[in-house]
């Protein structure tokens, strides 16, 4: 029968043992996460191979997550530009970064519109780390894309994740301060606009799954954007 010391000994083996194991886990799926929407950036970017746009208009990328990905008016509410919609699944900056060659440099294109930060702040991470990983992400597209405006959209408001109201503020007001540092980029607060009069998210915007927008929601999102591009349509 085992002492009580020699049970200890091995529980002190045992727990560094199974944080390492975690680690590992945590580690390659990680890894794997980053190509979880492999596929559907695939077909993104043979849609996009095969368009031809109008020369006399200003290319602009929309792209970030599912908030984009699911903008289908896009090209008719912006139609003084070449409009790009790279926005894939439920994506965050990591992500984005990851497929920043492929959604968005090779066009080159005269504006970028960036929608991340919402799926972000569900994760682990902090605000204050999200900020770090978005600020490695553009540094690297201003980089790659020293011509272009690029403007970062603010996270959105929704009713399901009203209850991640404090890291959502917190990383909205780290993104808008870091913007000012770059001439760069440009900050677009498309949070005010979506909050009603008792200071929630307007219900009516959203579609049943109280995250995603409807026409409603795309609606505010063209009328607070288009005023702030306009300058850079010509």
């Amino acid at each position: 029968m085992n002492s009580p010391y020699t049970s200890r000994a091995n529980y002190h083996i045992f727990i560094p043992i199974v944080t390492l194991l975690i680690v590992f886990t945590t580690t390659t799926l990680f890894a794997q996460d980053l190509n979880r929407f492999q596929s559907e950036v695939d077909q993104i970017v043979a849609k996009f191979d095969t368009i031809s746009f109008q020369t006399e208009k200003k290319l602009a990328v929309f792209t970030g997550s599912s908030s984009v990905r699911l903008w289908s008016t896009l090209s008719v509410d912006m139609p003084e530009l070449n409009t790009m919609n790279t926005g894939f699944g439920g994506s965050t900056y990591k992500e984005l970064a990851h497929y920043q060659f492929e959604l968005i440099t090779k066009y080159q294109p005269d504006i970028v519109v960036v929608y991340e930060g919402d799926n972000d702040v569900t994760g682990a991470e902090s605000a204050v780390e999200i900020t770090e990983i978005a600020k490695a992400f553009y540094t690297n597209l201003m980089n790659e894309l020293p011509n272009a405006n690029i403007f970062v959209l603010a996270a959105k408001p929704s009713p399901l994740r009203w209850h991640l109201k404090s890291k959502y503020d917190e990383l909205n007001s780290l993104m808008d301060a870091y913007t000012k540092q770059h001439e760069q980029l440009e900050y677009i607060d498309i949070w005010s606009p979506m909050i009603g009069p008792n200071q929630r998210p307007l219900p009516h915007i959203f579609i049943s799954d109280s995250l995603h927008m409807n026409a409603h929601g795309y609606e505010i999102w063209t009328q607070t954007i288009v005023p702030i591009l306009a300058p850079y349509f010509d």
